[in-house]
């Protein structure tokens, strides 16, 4: 039979299969046979006696018989039960009416027995657990035969005559043992196997059952009352056997007693012979025997079950030390527990490692004993604070304390500790501190030379920034001259086609020069992260056609087109520094132009309102990058054609500062190329809209002339320099004083005033911060004037509120001009003495 859901219930449907059917008729017959045998023996054995039946086994049998099948059985079961009791009843001659009637009853008695059993306990009914034996009696012992045996016994009285009460009674009883008796040995015959193996069957279990058969039949055979040596052996049986020798012994001592009473033997038949005295008696015998075994099988078993799970438990814990007792003795850090008073009551074996100690020598002791002497003040306070703040908030978590402590043969190791708070696990009170500790003496020592490696790496960038520094003196400072000088010979009108080809040849070289340094000086800025943004509104599309136009004479010459897409959609102003985005570009289109033999390079751009971001492409048609060499590409100091034979120069780092550069603006930077097929670098920077304001074009075609009669003196060691900036500032009309040094420079500001003070920084004798900081204090007359730092230094700037602007070498004389105006403007009016 197998169960199914209803679509229209939700109740089970049950589909019987053959084996199910034939499940069940084997239980209908076989409780129609048992109970049919029980009743006749019940009967026809005590009427031979001439004595009424002591107790009734068939409806104990018929519950026990429900209880051992499913629910779905019952129907099939009852109904053997059934016929059986009417057979046996039509056996022994009953009227039909009243059998009918009375095995109506019986079968009525099983199942509001059975019904609840099932209800309380459940589906497995365990006679050995107190709650199920406990349940079992209240129901089978008093509720049900009760309720049940007074409406029998009433209308067995009503159609066969006696005396009510006596009735009732015999009947009760006689219904309450054999519930009492076959029901749980029947029970327990179903578990036994369970039973079995919770309590295998024994020697002495054996010999305490054979020894109840031999003292019952003894009591028995004879007629001397000693019916009260059965009991204490019945318990013996409970007590070996549990609840399979309690069902046995009740059995036992039943068939036994009614046997032997029947036939005329046994202490019961001193009573009067035929009497009901003699059914109650041995009724009321049976009864307190069995209700004296049950309760002691289940509360042995309750027993020896506490006692097994004691043990297990206590073997639990034994494991559960010696597993946490050789983890403690393994560990390599030690393991500490001390009491409120910090008083040591536990150390690990790692003592011995890690102190020299043996675990008795520090048991007993404070544990600061061993922190060293300078740190044990500071160490007991953040443990007190600490563990003072564990037990108000009812947290563990442990803090990490480090501290220097003195091992036993007196060497100074470095330890971490992390004390926690040790709590009963059921009250939650503090019984004391755990504590882990740890050697941290090679990790201090890694410490120390990660700092000393630290300050040697900054001093070393220290020292890398001044010889920068000094080398970009040493490089700009005849730079200055060489492009100055050759500037204004370049402007001269009657210059010969040779020595103009001449002199483009020198500004072309100084150029390359200058490139070579201003891209090594602008790495370190990067690396140093001193690079500074010049934010300023810039039209993009003439910046672009610009950096184009500078390699337009070396294209035109090889035959490579230069290409512009996209600048026509190209917002007129935005907000960027247009000379590193110019940078960017010349580097970009350099390369492109660099390594394209034939055919074009072609630069596109493009603007994205929403995001305010600008993108730019440089896309070649050259020979293109092989895979391995693409992440060489934004190295520095990196060059895909670094052999002795390349045919490209360059430093290495164009590249890379591209990628500062871009990086430095919010942007990315990268490179799609395949070999044969020509290379295209993008990137993108922020670029918001700076729409109506000026571009940087406008505002250097507004940059004033000098004012007339301007007085500068310019303080500079290097002659050529003094000369240069004096030929650009007397051709705008100004009158320049100069000085050789800052001693020179601090003497001719002391005497007579002047509108601006161009002051070299690198000077002998006195350097130009120095002599800054002198006419700024000497309260002379250009102790308010402004002073411009002067120098190729790539750290301009000098102290701090010293300078009022900087002009770097080389410089143009837009760049000269445009700064001296800048300081004069910020300068407050003063007056001229008169002696001027």
């Amino acid at each position: 039979m197998t169960e199914t859901t209803s679509p229209a219930s939700t109740g089970p449907i049950w589909r019987w299969t053959g084996g199910d059917i034939l499940k069940t008729l084997v239980l209908a017959v076989g409780a129609a046979v048992g109970y049919a045998l029980l009743a006749y023996l019940c009967v026809e054995f005590p009427r031979n006696y001439g004595q009424v039946a002591p107790i009734w086994l068939s409806n104990g049998f018929g519950v026990a018989c429900l209880l051992s099948c499913r629910n779905r059985h019952w129907p099939a079961v009852l109904l053997g039960c059934l016929a059986g009791g009417l057979a046996a009843g039509a056996h022994v001659h009953d009227l039909l009416a009243v059998n009918v009637v009375l095995v109506s009853c019986n079968i009525v008695q099983v199942l509001v027995c059975a019904w609840g059993v099932r209800r309380v306990i459940g589906e497995t009914i365990d006679l050995g657990r107190a709650r199920d034996m406990i349940a079992f009696a209240l129901i089978c012992g008093l509720a049900g035969p009760l309720a049940t045996s007074v409406l029998a016994a009433s209308l067995h009285t009503a159609m066969r005559g006696g005396v009510l009460l006596a009735n009732i009674s015999l009947w009760s009883l006689g219904d309450i043992l054999g519930l009492m008796t076959i029901t749980p040995c029947l029970l327990a015959m179903v578990r036994m196997r369970h039973y079995l193996r919770e309590r295998p069957l024994s020697a002495s279990g054996a010999a305490s059952l054979l020894l109840l058969l031999v003292v019952t039949v003894g009591v028995f055979a004879q007629n001397r009352p000693l019916l009260f040596m059965i009991p204490p052996v019945m318990l013996l049986v409970a007590w070996r056997l549990e609840v399979l020798g309690a069902a046995l012994s009740a059995t036992l001592v039943a068939v036994v007693a009614v046997i032997f009473t029947m036939a005329g033997h046994g202490p019961i038949t001193l009573l009067r012979a035929g009497s009901t005295d003699q059914a109650i008696v041995l009724q009321l015998f049976l009864a307190v025997a069995i209700f004296i075994s049950l309760p002691v099988a289940s509360i042995q078993r309750h027993r020896r079950q506490m006692l097994q799970k004691m043990t297990e438990a206590n073997a639990a814990v034994f494991r559960s030390e010696a597993r946490f007792r050789q983890l403690a003795e393994d560990a390599q850090d030690l393991i500490v527990h001390s009491d409120l008073r910090g008083v040591i009551q536990y150390v690990s074996p790692a003592c011995v490692a890690m102190l020299g100690y043996a675990p008795e020598e520090l048991v007993g002791r404070e544990g600061m004993t061993t922190v060293h002497e300078d740190d044990r003040e500071a160490v007991r306070a953040i443990v007190i604070e600490h563990i003072a703040h564990l037990a108000a908030h009812h947290d563990n978590a442990p803090t990490r304390v480090e501290y220097r402590a003195i091992r036993k043969d007196g060497r100074m190791i470095w330890l971490e500790s992390r004390p926690s708070l040790q709590r009963d696990p059921l009250t939650g009170a503090v019984l004391g501190i755990s504590d882990i500790v740890r050697d941290v003496t090679e990790q201090k020592a890694m410490e120390q030379q990660l700092r000393e490696a630290r300050n040697a790496a900054e001093a070393a960038a220290a020292a890398k920034g001044e010889f920068l520094a000094n080398m970009s003196h040493e490089l700009r400072t005849p730079l200055t001259s060489v492009l100055g000088f050759a500037r204004l010979v370049d402007d001269e009108p009657e210059l010969s086609p040779d020595a103009r080809r001449f002199i483009g040849r020198v500004l072309s070289g100084g150029k390359a020069l200058l490139a070579t340094i201003n891209d090594i000086l602008d790495f370190s800025k990067l690396e140093a992260g001193q690079l500074e943004l010049k934010l300023e509104p810039v039209a993009p599309a003439p910046l672009i056609e610009e950096a184009l136009d500078l390699f337009s004479l070396e294209t035109e010459a090889r035959g490579v087109a230069l290409r512009a897409d996209g600048l026509d959609g190209l917002p007129a102003n935005l907000l960027i520094d247009g000379g590193r985005l110019r940078q960017v570009l010349l580097n970009l289109i350099g390369n492109a132009v660099k390594f394209t033999e034939a055919g074009s390079v072609t630069v596109t751009a493009a603007y994205d309102d929403a995001a305010g971001r600008l993108h730019v492409s440089v896309r070649d048609t050259g020979p293109g990058i092989a895979p391995e060499a693409v992440d060489l590409l934004f190295r520095r100091f990196s060059q895909v054609d670094a052999g002795l034979t390349r045919k490209h120069g360059g430093t290495g780092l164009g590249l890379a500062i591209c990628k500062g550069l871009v990086e430095a603006m919010g942007g990315q930077i990268g490179v799609v190329s395949d070999p044969g097929q020509g290379a295209c670098f993008s990137f993108d920077v922020v670029a918001p809209s700076a729409a109506g304001a000026k571009t940087l074009a406008d505002q250097e075609a507004a940059v004033p002339s000098l004012p007339p009669a301007c007085h500068v003196l310019v303080v500079d060691d290097n002659p050529a320099n003094r000369e240069l900036v004096n030929a650009i500032l007397t051709a705008l009309g100004a009158q320049v004083s100069e000085a050789v040094d800052g001693e020179e420079g601090v003497a001719a500001a002391a005497v007579r005033p002047f509108d601006v003070i161009l002051m070299d920084l690198r000077m002998p004798r006195l350097d130009g911060a120095q002599a800054a900081l002198r006419i700024r204090g000497g309260g002379g007359p250009n102790a308010g004037a402004p002073i411009i730092a002067f120098s190729a230094d790539a750290r301009t700037g000098g102290p701090g509120g010293v300078f009022d602007g900087a002009v770097s070498k080389p410089m143009t004389a837009a760049s000269l001009v445009d700064a001296l105006n800048s300081a004069m403007a910020k300068a407050p009016p003063r007056s001229l003495p008169a002696s001027a």
